[in-house]
This record gives C-alpha cells, sequence and structure tokens, in this order.
C-alpha cells in the first residue's frame, strides 16, 4: 500500500488529528473542531443544511475482494457512515452521546471504495470522530 499509515489501506486522518480535514472532501459547513470528541484533539463536525446533508468523503484502494469492517464513532441526529463506489454498504444512529458504528463490506475487482459520512437535510449537527477500516 503505497499510501502509507497503518492497517491495511487505513485511512488516512481517521480521527482527524491533523486539524485540517484534508485528505476528506466535504461539503460547505463541514468543519474540524476541537470539542465536542471521542478521542484525542479533534473531531469532524458536519453541518447538514435543508440542501445538503454535510456529506464528507474520503476514497481509499483496498484489497481487491477482499472483506472489511468500517468503523466510526458519531453522535446527533441520522449521523450515517458508509461506503460507495466499489462496494455499497452503510448504516446510521441518532444518538445524542457517542456510539459506535459498524459497517461490514467487502471490495469489488478495484478494491477502491470512498467512505463518507453525513447527516440528514435540515437536520442538527453530526459529530464524527475515529475512523478506521479494517
Amino acid at each position: 500500500n503505497a499510501s502509507g499509515g497503518g492497517g491495511s489501506g487505513a485511512l488516512t486522518n481517521g480521527g482527524f488529528e491533523s486539524g485540517s480535514l484534508s485528505p476528506w472532501t466535504c461539503q460547505s459547513g463541514s468543519v474540524v473542531v476541537s470539542s465536542p470528541v471521542h478521542s484525542g484533539s479533534h473531531a469532524l463536525q458536519v453541518t447538514p443544511t435543508s440542501g445538503t446533508t454535510g456529506e464528507c468523503d474520503q476514497t481509499v484502494t483496498l484489497q481487491p475482494n477482499h472483506s472489511y469492517t468500517l468503523t466510526g464513532w458519531v453522535q446527533g441526529p441520522y449521523a450515517y457512515i458508509g461506503v460507495s463506489g466499489g462496494a455499497s454498504a452503510s448504516t446510521w444512529s441518532s444518538g445524542t452521546t457517542w456510539n459506535k458504528l459498524t459497517v461490514p463490506f467487502t471490495t469489488g475487482a478495484s478494491g477502491t471504495v470512498t467512505v463518507y459520512v453525513h447527516g440528514w437535510y435540515a437536520q442538527g449537527n453530526v459529530d464524527a470522530d475515529d475512523f478506521s477500516v479494517s
């Protein structure tokens, strides 16, 4: 895996500890914050509007035709995490405190998937932290 970082095709900046979004790409309004966090010193705050879900994405290349689990910690209404592209799977919660979401998925022939997190239109902010793929 030429992208570096720990684990097998691990996400980069999965805990937003760099203090910036990169390499995640987000819809307008979603930002890295220092509070609230699940661990470390930064987390992602997803800010939906009436017309957007605040979605943040990161594309990763994993082993083809291999089973993985995406894990992330979220809090807030209608917090969705999942993968799209070379695999399609997602889950969501509306917990008012930090809760762990897991999404099992199997990559396709390319091994490339896009990991995403988003809220829901016109709902409250979603906090997200500590994403990993294993």
